[in-house]
């Protein structure tokens, strides 16, 4: 439902002029992403999700565990979206400003330089287009479960939230903002994908379950064979260094620094969207490793 939406927004802002159907996306995405919540919900009562159902020749999980995050996230989304959903309605007028005047009547706004400024945020068209495009990026990136998925799935999130944070094209601090974002992205993806070639170098495999295996086995000092080539120090390392990378995605210490001037000069709207899914969606997946390593049975 997500990629349909998706599809239909790009064919949608492709034939469109006018600039103000903004709202109006806003609106229909924040309806299909209630919609999608729905359908989410409906999966939590399948009996083989406890689990876990392996999708696309294991490049992905699906358990109660990942649906239950995507709903959180839909959710989330769909509150933010209403920020740009819906124009605000501001009387200074004494005799307008009666409850049902502000119900039933049509107001007009003053044309003047600083209600342009404030009111620049709905005259941007690819503002819930992006968003669908960082959902994407989220939920592939909860529901992993190889090392391949794992990389496409945080860059097409981190691509969204670059783009996003350059929503103001005009603004030279938000420019510079976007470009600081990307650089430290960037090097942050890096580390990633240098730990993944490492863990695929020591285990010989991208599945995540088959490395599970693998480090349960490693540690076992009754396979001397086993212990000389799998040494679980050399998958410890690799699996550091990918942390770091995480860390860096969700600003998190010693890795900070750049948050604050990356929130500052970006708008609002996106200050708001990029410190809340892009943390969640990466915890998540944290929470589903540590999960898959300790307690999932193997058999």
């Amino acid at each position: 439902m997500l990629i349909s939406l998706l599809i239909l927004l790009l064919l949608s802002n492709a034939l469109t002029l006018r600039r103000d159907k903004s709202i109006l996306f806003s609106r229909i995405v924040i309806v299909a992403l209630i919609s999608t919540s729905f359908l989410a919900w409906n999966n939590l009562y399948i009996k083989s999700l406890e689990k876990g159902i392996a999708i696309y020749g294991g490049l992905f999980n699906v358990t109660t565990f990942t649906q239950t995050f995507n709903i959180f996230i839909f959710l989330v989304s769909a509150v933010i979206l209403t920020l740009t959903a819906f124009y605000p309605r501001k009387v200074s007028i004494k005799e307008y400003s009666s409850l049902y005047d502000l119900l039933f009547l049509k107001f007009s706004y003053n044309k003047n330089t600083i209600s342009n400024k404030i009111g620049e945020q709905f005259r941007i068209i690819e503002y819930a287009l992006i968003i669908v495009f960082i959902l994407c990026g989220s939920v592939f990136l909860i529901s992993t479960a190889d090392l391949v998925s794992i990389f496409l799935s945080i860059e097409l999130q981190s691509y969204g939230l670059y783009i996003l944070s350059t929503l103001y094209r005009d603004s030279e601090l938000s420019t510079g903002s976007g470009l600081t974002y990307f650089l430290l992205g960037g090097l942050s993806s890096c580390f990633i994908l240098l730990g993944s070639a490492l863990l695929y170098a020591n285990s010989g495999t991208t599945s995540l379950d088959n490395i599970y295996v693998i480090t349960s086995m490693s540690e076992v000092n009754s396979l001397p064979y086993l212990t000389n080539w799998y040494e679980p120090y050399y998958l410890h390392l690799s699996l550091i260094i990918m942390s770091v990378g995480f860390l860096f995605k969700v600003s998190a210490a010693p890795f900070h620094f750049w948050s604050p001037d990356v929130y500052d000069g970006i708008p609002t709207i996106v200050t708001t969207y990029v410190a809340i899914i892009a943390k969640i969606s990466i915890f998540a997946f944290f929470l589903e490793l540590v999960y898959s390593y300790y307690f999932r049975p193997y058999r």
